[in-house]
């Protein structure tokens, strides 16, 4: 064991705490060295190992991808983030971020300020914000990520703040957002969640989603709950800042086959909006009491407790693996107040 330290000693490029990177198959022993290798299509792999500084790159068709065990700890750069990222069609695939501070109080894992951006096995926690873009053309794709006790500057930083012309989460968890932050706030044209878990749990968040612009919201086959500590009783949020004027052409709430937590104890509102043209609820089960339940249960099936559902108390969740079989269990074991 002591020669192997000794080793790791006099040979930090072996050492897991090294930073260690391929840019087109060509190595590099320090991301600063490799940032001089990146163009447009590159491929950069980073080996496994803690990173202390992110990069910024304006390359174009780039794939960032990580080895199992990359952890960027308090790494950002340009004082914005880890990755700061202005090139058109990037991967993002396979990191972790983590302590990501900012004089700002935001922050981020990465800030997209491109077109189309895909990021998968994203694990972005105990940081002041998970991703952020500038208004941006094109995609925002989030899939198989995980976001945890993010949040800052009592409600202006959140898991995501996203304005693009679609921002797509799938197999997706976001969980903890802390210091009144939202889970998932945005001013884009379209959103679509599928498969995914946005929990408060204990923490001190403020919404799971906030649509501030409306646009078209869709929700669908996804586990949602909202805890005790949640600073704002609204779910979601549709809307609702101060003189903000429908911009876009399609403004509609789709929200299909989701189980829906409300365990705080104060009152909960599933949805607030405003100037919706359309909204669409059905075939979701709600797990516990809300206001104006009449004007939602329509459709849909209503446990007012974890217990009439037949359900383990808080903080039981099931996993996205589980929530067919769960509503289907719901819906034949429980006891409805419809």
């Amino acid at each position: 064991m002591i020669k192997f330290l000794c080793f790791l000693l006099f040979f930090p490029q072996f050492s897991l705490f090294a930073e260690h990177v391929f840019v087109d198959g060509k190595e590099f022993f320090s991301l600063e060295e490799a940032k001089s290798g990146i163009k447009d299509g590159s491929q950069v792999f980073l080996k496994a190992g803690i990173y202390t500084k992110g990069f910024h790159t304006k390359a174009n068709n780039l794939e960032i991808i990580g080895e199992k065990g990359v952890i960027f700890d308090n790494a950002a750069v340009d004082h914005k983030a880890v990755l700061v990222l202005t090139g058109k069609n990037i991967l993002v695939e396979s990191i972790e971020c983590k302590n990501i501070k900012v004089r700002a109080g935001n922050g981020a894992c990465i800030r997209f300020e491109g077109e189309n951006l895909t990021v998968r096995g994203l694990y972005a926690h105990d940081s002041e914000s998970g991703i952020m873009t500038s208004t941006v053309p094109g995609y925002v794709n989030i899939e198989f990520s995980r976001f945890e006790r993010l949040g800052s500057r009592r409600g202006y930083s959140h898991g995501l703040y996203i304005k693009a012309d679609e921002l797509n989460i799938r197999y997706s968890k976001f969980l903890k957002t802390k210091k009144q932050g939202s889970s998932i706030k945005s001013r884009s044209k379209k959103v679509l969640i599928e498969n995914s878990i946005i929990a408060t749990l204990g923490s001190v968040d403020s919404r799971a989603v906030d649509m501030a612009k409306y646009g078209e919201l869709i929700i669908r086959n996804s586990i949602l709950q909202q805890g005790d500590n949640s600073s704002n009783s609204q779910l979601l949020a549709y809307g609702l800042e101060k003189n903000v004027e429908k911009v876009f052409d399609v403004n509609r709430i789709e929200l299909t086959n989701n189980l829906i937590f409300f365990d705080r104890e104060k009152s909960n509102v599933y949805i607030a909006h405003r100037l919706a043209d359309e909204i669409i609820s059905t075939n979701n089960i709600f797990v516990g009491d809300f206001n104006n339940p009449k004007e939602f249960i329509k459709n849909n099936k209503w446990y007012i407790s974890r217990e009439k559902a037949g359900l383990e108390a808080y903080p039981f969740l099931p996993t996205l693996d589980q929530l067919q079989i769960t509503l289907t269990l719901i819906d034949v074991l429980g006891n409805s107040e419809n």
